[in-house]
């Protein structure tokens, strides 16, 4: 049989999620974007993973390619345009095995979301680099992608 103090702590736990999900997103949130590129890194002294355009929201991505070195390090370049002002492209990545499983993200300073502003129909070069956990490397087949504006 429940404590009182554990059902009040399960009621409250699940009143916090339920209110948490109302506000994970702001009310103007765009259509979010998944993808996934696959290319196996096993043995090779670099490997890209690359995406034709990609739409989210007002924003298109086009031309994303991502560098996976064996010391961990990862470069990304990509084209990106917004037809609206004050746009920006937020961008989550994992490293997935050949079984689709999650080895983990590409971060850059810790954290695993990537930023980058747009203006009103101009098309930009967005260049940036984090890095993985290196002992992944040879693991490595495939990346998810998953983008919102």
């Amino acid at each position: 049989m429940m404590t009182k103090t554990r059902r009040m702590a399960t009621i409250l736990t699940i009143l916090v999620l339920g209110i948490g999900s109302v506000f994970a997103a702001p009310a103007s949130a765009g259509t979010a974007s998944s993808t996934t590129a696959q290319a196996t890194c096993t043995g090779s002294s670099s490997c890209w993973f690359t995406w034709g355009r990609i739409t989210a929201g007002d924003c298109t991505l086009d031309g994303a390619k991502w560098t996976l070195f064996p010391n961990g390090s990862a470069s990304f370049e990509a084209r990106l345009v917004s037809s609206d002002s004050n746009d920006a492209w937020l961008m989550w990545v994992n490293l997935l095995d050949s079984a689709g499983v999650v080895l983990g993200p590409i971060h850059h300073g810790g954290n695993p979301k990537f930023v980058k502003g747009t203006v009103k129909n101009q098309w930009h070069w967005w260049f940036d680099a984090g890095s993985f956990d290196a002992r992944f490397y040879d693991r490595i087949n495939g990346m998810r992608m998953t983008s919102h504006c």
